[in-house]
Parts: C-alpha cells; structure tokens; sequence
C-alpha cells in the first residue's frame, strides 16, 4: 500500500470514474486500474461495485475512504507548511538585542517584516551586547544583534552596519549652542559615563586621553539610556551611540555630533554549532536594510547642525 494507490482510489471515489480518474492523475485507464487492483489486494477486499454508468465505492470502500480523505488532508497540511516554511511564512525566531536597539528602532522594523508573515512569531528579548553573546551562544537564541565582538566560542559575527558617537548635553547648557561638540570642550565637564567593561566607553575614554582633555566623572551607568537619562536631569554630559538618544525630545535632550570621530559597530550574532532558519536569514537582511537606512538618516540630521546657515 502506497500513497500513489491511495491517491487513485480517491480519485475514483470522487469522480466516479477510473477514465476521469486517470485523466485528473495524468494517468492511463490500466494504470489506474493496476493501482486499484494492488491496493484491494493490500486490503483484502473489494473497493468498488462496477455499474453502467461508473463506480461506486463498497461498503468498506467507503469506510476507507473517510481514513483516506483524512490522509491527503495531513498531506495537504504539510505542503501548505512547507511552501510557507520556503516563504519565511511561519516558523519561530528568537532575537536578543542590546536595549536601546531592542526598544527604539529594531520593534517597527521588525514590524515591516512581519506583517507580511502573519504565521511567522518572533520572541525579542533585551541584553546587554556581553550577555546577549552568551545567550546566542548556550539558550538556542537564533539571531543576536550587538555591539561586542568577542573571540566567544559557539558564536559568529558579521558587521551589521557602524554609527558615530554623539554627544548629549543638558538643554541651557553653555555648549549647547555650538554645532559641534570636541573632546577638548567638555575638559572640566562634569560627566556620565558607561561603565568600565563596556568596550564603547573605552573608545570614548581613548579620545579623551588623546587629546589630554579631562572629565569630571560624577556617575557611571550600565546602559547607554541611562547615561541619556540622567544628562537629561542635568548630571552632565554624555558620549553615547546616537540610538539611545532618539525619542527624548529636544526640550529633554540636546544631541551633537562629537569630534575626534569615535564609532561604534553593530553586530549580528548567530549560532556557529547550528543552521539558523532561512526565515531568520531573510529577517536579518530585512534588519539590514532598514537599519542601516533609519542610521544614515539619524546621521544627517545630526551632521546637518555642523553646516553653516
């Protein structure tokens, strides 16, 4: 018994007709007929009453039939699965993202790409670029987005797209007018830095000691936002990535491009041990492409406030 016999016999149940069945199965009559014949064999007993005017089922061709139908529907049901699987239409993705990503510009993003995928589900999750590494790497997170290279076994990286480095001043303070904000400006500032093990800090800490600048460091935070938070409180001024800035308002906020250049990367993180989706592949190009669109943009309007009038 096999999936060509049953296929046979459904089709001549339905239509009455081994010719008519033969034709809809692009079949000749005798096949169709050895088909039959083999699959009574199998059951061991008849499928059919030939009449004048076609076949009917027997009584036990019928019940078969009812087990049959159920069949081709579960078939029915893969293909259904498998063409939307092939569509990136369904399927579960699990994405971890480092916060201010994950709670400004990756949700409308990842909005776009699945509205055209209402079977597909995506869990998004929110770390810091060090644990979300870890999490790629040991809680079977299929796409992690970033800001931490690491030599982490388990893991891989490819550069996603690179941003410049802002600085955020209270509004009223003295700098707040200039188009431009350089290290050597903020020599004295009371400032909010990330803490020490974040690697972006680093690079700001570099361009400080480069050009012999120093700042008064009043606070330390973990997340880029709360840097962004508490310069809005007046605690200071900030180096800080420009998507932690975005949707505090110019009456919270003031955002100016920084000199010496310091930039930051955006990495995606995948699972080396194992294949992730080709759903998650099309989300990542997605992300890609609009991520790296919102960015440029973000850019030129802060690099607008360095033109002249």
């Amino acid at each position: 018994m096999n999936i060509r016999q049953l296929e046979a016999f459904k089709a001549i149940v339905e239509l009455g007709s081994f010719t008519k069945a033969a034709e809809r199965l692009h079949l000749s009559q005798p096949a169709v007929s050895k088909l039959v014949q083999l699959l009574e064999r199998a059951c061991g007993f008849p499928l059919f009453h030939r009449q004048k005017n076609g076949v009917v089922p027997t009584a036990e061709g019928t019940m078969l039939y009812a087990e049959v139908e159920r069949v081709f529907l579960s078939v029915d049901s893969v293909a259904a699965r498998a063409r939307a699987i092939r569509q990136f239409e369904h399927g579960e993705i699990e994405v971890v993202a480092f916060p201010s990503l994950a709670t400004r510009l990756l949700p409308p993003i990842l909005a776009a790409f699945l509205k055209a995928r209402p079977g597909l589900r995506v869990t998004l999750s929110s770390r810091n670029s060090w644990l979300l590494v870890e999490r790629v790497a040991t809680q079977g997170v299929d796409i992690g987005f970033g800001m931490v290279a690491t030599d982490r076994p388990g893991v891989q990286f490819e550069r996603l797209c690179t941003m410049d480095a802002v600085c955020v001043l209270p509004p009223g303070h003295p700098l707040a007018d200039r188009p431009l904000i350089d290290a050597r400006d903020l020599d004295g500032e009371r400032f909010v830095a990330m803490a020490e093990e974040d690697r972006a800090q680093l690079k700001v800490d570099q361009a400080f000691a480069a050009c012999g600048a120093t700042r008064d460091i009043v606070l330390k935070a973990q997340l880029t936002e709360a840097c962004c938070s508490f310069v809005a409180a007046g605690m200071g001024v900030a180096v800080v990535d420009p998507l932690s800035a975005i949707d505090f308002g110019p009456e919270r906020l003031v955002v100016r491009p920084f000199r010496p250049r310091v930039t930051y990367d955006i990495w995606v993180v995948t699972p080396s041990f194992r294949e992730i989706p080709l759903s998650a592949r099309a989300m990542i190009a997605h992300v890609r492409s609009l991520l790296t669109e919102r960015i440029a943009e973000l850019e030129r309007g802060i690099q607008s406030l360095t033109q002249d009038p």
